[in-house]
């Protein structure tokens, strides 16, 4: 894989053959909702909020804030044409709430909450470290779009075995990358899944003096 043309093919080639399916956004064993969780307690179910799903796929993370929550201002975006025509057909009263984004678009407008599942797994050219600089480029483009709190996650350096076009985060890099680009208000996850990391970053990290804590 070279290039985002060839990362669409794939999907698009998925979707072709699976439908809707976890196996059509490259996720065959689900545990999705273990992803999901991760926003759950950043969340406040009594006030309204904006949510941007970047890769929202077919769907599944409106499905499972729909079924918990109903102020949530949904969007979902993803670079995969065939997906968003499918959620728009799939949930007709929020069909327009999805839309088809470029690979190198910037989000247009703010989001109390940004969720980014699955979209860094894959390289998106040949060269890793071109690969990996893109990814983190697009990841400070997605935290100036949020409001509050940004969450993604990816696949971690802790595995088995690493498949030829998967895309591993060093650990370490990462929470560098947060503390210099981002903020120093952060969480870094490693509890939900074995082979994977969520990363958690407040907007706000202002800092109270005296006390030295971070603003309620």
């Amino acid at each position: 894989m070279n290039s985002y043309r060839d990362l669409i093919k794939l999907y698009k080639k998925q979707f072709k053959k699976f439908g809707d399916s976890v196996k059509s956004q490259l996720t065959p064993k689900g545990r999705n909702n273990i992803r999901y969780s991760s926003v759950l307690d950043y969340i406040n179910f009594d006030e309204k909020i904006r949510i941007l799903d970047y890769g929202c796929g077919l769907g599944y993370f409106y499905e499972y804030l729909n079924l918990r929550a109903n102020k949530i201002e949904y969007s979902g975006v993803d670079i995969v044409d065939d997906f968003i025509i499918h959620c728009k057909n799939k949930f007709p009263e929020k069909k327009d709430s999805f839309y088809t984004i470029k690979h190198d678009q910037k989000i247009k407008g703010k989001y109390d909450i940004i969720f980014a599942s699955g979209v860094f797994n894959l390289k998106s050219f040949n060269d890793e470290k071109k690969s990996l600089k893109f990814a983190y480029e697009r990841i400070k483009e997605l935290f100036e779009s949020t409001n509050q709190i940004l969450i993604c996650d990816f696949p971690s350096e802790f595995v088995d075995f690493k498949q030829s076009d998967a895309q591993h985060f060093n650990t370490s890099d990462l929470i560098s990358f947060c503390v210099s680009e981002l903020s120093r208000r952060f969480i870094f996850r490693h509890d939900l899944l074995p082979y994977e990391c969520t990363l958690i970053v407040w907007k706000d990290d202002k800092i109270v003096k005296p006390q030295n804590t971070y603003e309620v």
